[in-house]
């Protein structure tokens, strides 16, 4: 045999150890339940395990393990208080230092003022309680889980104040990496407890999984892919990588590596450019949320949204801390970020830019600024640093009578009566209708900034209410002319029922193919009706009938030409893929307009500036400026548009369509 890490020789050595027994074996109890394993287990039964099965793995531990070897051939470690006579084998088990001291018979004196532990407490020796003949310790020293299992007792002081013990036992909460520890540190901790005080040690425990690299394997130097913290708190930044190890769902092993970070850190940054954006305005209109903001009822339906989201937000993370699954606040917390970002703050942007006393602009500032101090409350314990900065400029740098850290701040409650249900569900349902819109513009290869002429939703009627409503907003966030809610999906969506092989297989073996063409042989449109609704399929083959679940077929859903779709459970959005020259020409605009916003960029103008833009190129570019200049202009912020400038503060050459453009910018 050879060690599995450094590889080297290994000697096979039988030894003698001891152990404590699990069992009641006398004669009368060798077939019952009394032994100490069935102690402990009713212990562990009265602790909330987390994840569940913990309990069921401690227990499979306990039933199934044999006695426990307590002794190692070290020299360092918990003195055995065990003293075997080798005269007549009587066996001693000393159970304190003042019964040791009464005991001794030599060597106290040079064993007095010392910890009890080797060479010191060797020198003492007792008389054998049977024979009388001097006995010295035993030479083994204690496993150390021994010592892990009396933490409860030796940190809090059990012996010298057991008031202060019983204030503060049993402990709150504990967690380990649960590989091991279930025959480790968990069960040496009950062992113990039941032992002393037949009482849980603790009243919670979380186990984890593992920390392994991004493929999956075992971190370790000798196979070169271990991370060192030093290396990854510079590398990753240490509120990225608490972020990785908080999202996690704990039950899982976390796969930690540099590209795992690199997606996190986008997560990350997009809290941060939320929170750059709300700056860059602020400042300029000298916002104060003490001063200038705005009552909740004075708010737009956009606000009232947000603030509802963030109110559920607060409620999942107070319910998430509680429970320590700080996973599930960190899904919604990016879920809200996303929400937040690609939907508030993009769909409100231009508000910002509005009149400097404009009432409605204040509003989402007030709306806006709440969110992100908020948010960072709530994500404090998680990314303590990107918080601090972020809330001594939100709040500190405004309000001199606010605690001076976000981590002196009262933690959120949630104020329910600021969730508006029926706002949620209609701009939630607008949401979901364009992530699908989207969906089908990637699937059909058409870039967002490309017009189209044509979308249709299909729905539940809450839906369709929610789309007509908001039917303006909708279509700008699809670049799309027209909605349609009036189609039915058979109209536009081709249905092809296939069976769940993996499931049916097994199911119907050398049938399948039968089951497969009474499937094909249903109504289509009828059948993806009832496997929306997730209702059974009734099918017939062979004069038998047989009933299908949903989850045992699957439902290919096409568009049918011109259009192209994405669907979700009932919901079904399709667009029309046919351009016209009009259309073609509006993507051309909207194509420079995004070249012309990048540039303003690069040449660090600020967000008031008007500049003067000059564009040349084929004559699809110069037709389709003409027809949408006021468009182009109002976007860019230009004042007056021509084929040149000829003192440019920035220029470039860009290729739309395959043709080179000439473009060039400058402040007015």
């Amino acid at each position: 045999p050879h060690c599995w890490r450094c590889k080297t020789k290994l000697v096979f050595r039988v030894v003698t150890e001891w152990y404590i027994t699990m069992d009641d074996l006398s004669p009368t109890n060798r077939r019952g339940q009394t032994g100490l394993r069935y102690q402990i287990m009713e212990v562990a039964k009265q602790i909330h395990w987390m994840p569940a099965f913990g309990l069921d793995r401690e227990l499979d531990w306990l039933n199934n393990m044999d006695d426990w070897m307590i002794s190692k051939k070290r020299y360092w470690g918990l003195a055995l208080p065990i003293y075997e006579c080798r005269q007549c084998g009587a066996v001693t088990v000393v159970g304190s230092r003042e019964e040791l001291q009464e005991r001794a018979v030599d060597g106290w004196d040079r064993f007095e003022g010392h910890s009890p532990h080797r060479p010191w407490v060797d020198e003492v020796k007792i008389a054998c309680s049977q024979c009388g003949k001097p006995v010295s310790r035993i030479k083994d020293v204690g496993n150390p889980w021994l010592d892990a299992g009396i933490v409860p007792f030796s940190t809090m002081h059990y012996h010298d104040d057991r008031d202060y013990w019983e204030k503060w036992f049993p402990a709150d909460f504990i967690t380990e990496s649960f590989p091991g520890q279930f025959r480790n540190w968990f069960y040496c901790l009950l062992a113990m407890s039941t032992v002393l005080e037949n009482q849980p040690p603790f009243k919670k425990v979380l186990g984890h999984a593992l920390v392994k690299d991004e493929h999956g394997k075992d971190m370790h130097k000798s196979e070169g892919n271990a991370i060192w913290f030093d290396e990854a708190a510079e590398k990753i930044g240490v509120d990225v990588m608490r972020w990785m190890y908080a999202g996690q769902n704990p039950e899982q092993n976390l796969l930690f590596g540099y590209h795992h970070a690199d997606e996190v850190r986008k997560k990350l940054l997009t809290l941060w450019n939320s929170y750059s954006f709300f700056v860059t305005y602020a400042s300029l209109d000298r916002f104060n949320p003490v001063k200038d903001a705005v009552p909740y009822e004075q708010r737009a339906e956009a606000d009232r949204w947000l603030v509802a989201k963030t109110q559920l937000l607060v409620d999942t993370a107070v319910k998430a801390y509680e429970n320590y699954r700080t996973d599930h606040l960190m899904r919604a917390a990016d879920s809200y970020l996303d929400d937040l970002s690609n939907w508030y703050i993009r769909r409100n942007r231009r508000r910002f830019w509005k009149s400097e006393n404009d009432q409605d602009k204040l509003a989402a500032y007030t709306t806006l600024h709440e969110a992100l101090v908020t948010l960072i409350k709530l994500l404090a314990p998680i990314i303590p640093f990107v918080t601090e900065v972020i809330y001594r400029n939100l709040v500190c740098a405004l309000n001199s009578a606010a605690p001076e850290s976000v981590h002196l701040c009262d933690f959120p409650t949630c104020q329910a009566e600021l969730v508006d249900d029926d706002l949620l569900i209609e701009t939630d349902s607008v949401i979901s209708v364009v992530a699908l819109g989207r969906s089908a513009r990637n699937k059909a290869n058409i870039k967002i900034r490309q017009p189209l002429s044509e979308v249709v939703v299909s729905g539940d009627a809450r839906v369709l209410t929610a789309v007509e409503k908001n039917r303006d907003q909708l279509l700008e966030e699809l670049n799309i002319k027209s909605l349609r809610t009036d189609l039915p999906r058979a109209s536009f969506i081709r249905h092809s029922i296939q069976p769940n092989l993996p499931i049916l297989g097994p199911r119907f073996g050398r049938d399948l193919d039968k089951v497969r063409r009474a499937l094909q042989s249903l109504p289509p449109d009828e059948t993806a009706a009832r496997w929306h609704r997730r209702e059974p399929i009734e099918i017939e083959f062979d004069g038998r009938s047989a009933t299908l679940e949903p989850e045992e077929i699957l439902v290919d859903e096409e568009g049918v030409s011109p259009y192209v779709v994405a669907t979700s459970r009932n919901l079904a959005v399709g667009i029309n893929t046919e351009l016209t020259n009009e259309l073609i020409q509006e993507g051309t605009v909207r194509d420079l307009i995004r070249q012309v916003q990048n540039m303003r960029k690069e040449a660090d103008l600020r967000v008031e500036d008007r500049i003067l833009v000059g564009i040349s190129g084929d004559g699809h570019v110069e037709k389709s400026l003409m027809r949408f200049q006021d468009y182009f202009l109002a976007e860019v912020l230009g004042t007056r548009l021509f084929p040149k400038l000829d003192h440019p503060e920035h220029e470039k050459v860009v290729n739309l369509g395959g043709a080179d453009v000439s473009i060039h910018i400058a402040r007015v």
